[in-house]
């Protein structure tokens, strides 16, 4: 008999243990709520819309209710493009967004503001240490004829400044501060965070550098008012870039200078 009880309690035990067991393999395999985190809409999001952190969130939720499509990290869906309006609460799904993040100079450009890009030389680029993320000053050099309105000349490039008078019937050169405090968006080809194309220049022997002195592009991001003005001062003037220390903010008031000469 007592053999026979004792049998009987261990079945009972074994069979108390494996319920637990399916129970939570059920538990697991999403029984519950909260069992896995998904990427939703925070908000209503037009079709063609530039996805950023601040309209996703994540969400815990049960399986049942979870698309096995779905997203589960924010990280795989900012800078995406929406291939449809999303509603607000919706999981996002890859059908509703482009196949890859946006990694084009567009997406670092910010509101309102364009990019445009001047041709230089490794020495006007402060030696060729200037980098992407760098702000910038834009200094404009500009060889003026003989009959040449100087005041004309100012009127355009830098309105609002006092008049200049200077020698008639000689030669002059015009130094002005075209655009200050404007961010350098990439250098070359190497878009921000990008060190590889600056860092080889920065590197390259002083002597190296005079005798193949190589063109460069320095793409800004300004105002598309200060886009006309850019690029017409690169089509009849020298163009230097003044690096502004970390930290050095706003406008700075600067009179032009007159190099005369006969």
């Amino acid at each position: 008999m007592t053999t026979q009880r004792l049998v009987l309690i261990a079945g009972v035990v074994i069979g108390l243990i494996a319920a637990i067991l399916v129970f939570v393999v059920v538990t697991q395999a999403g029984g519950g709520d909260g069992d896995r985190s998904v990427v939703v809409a925070k908000q209503d999001i037009p079709a063609q819309s530039r996805l950023v952190a601040d309209m996703l969130e994540v969400k815990n939720m049960s399986a049942d209710e979870v698309n096995p499509e779905t997203f589960t990290a924010r990280s795989q869906v900012v800078n995406r493009i929406t291939a449809e309006a999303i509603n607000a609460g919706d999981q996002i799904l890859p059908s509703m967004v482009s196949d890859r993040a946006g990694e084009s100079l567009a997406f670092k450009i910010a509101p309102g503001k364009r990019a445009v890009s001047i041709d230089v030389k490794e020495a006007v680029t402060a030696g060729g240490n200037v980098q992407p993320g760098d702000q910038v000053d834009v200094v404009g050099i500009f060889a003026l004829e003989r009959d040449a309105d100087i005041n004309a000349v100012l009127a355009v490039m830098a309105p609002g400044g006092n008049a200049v008078v200077t020698p008639l019937g000689s030669d002059r050169n015009l130094t002005v501060t075209l655009l200050q405090d404007v961010t350098v968006l990439a250098v070359g080809q190497s878009l921000a965070k990008s060190e590889e194309e600056t860092s080889t220049i920065a590197t390259m022997p002083e002597t190296d550098a005079k005798s193949r002195p190589k063109a460069k592009s320095v793409t800004l991001e300004v105002t598309p008012q200060q886009a006309q003005l850019v690029s017409l001062a690169d089509e009849y003037a020298v163009l230097r870039l003044s690096v502004r220390a970390f930290g050095d903010k706003g406008p700075v008031g600067l009179p032009p200078v007159i190099t005369a000469f006969r």
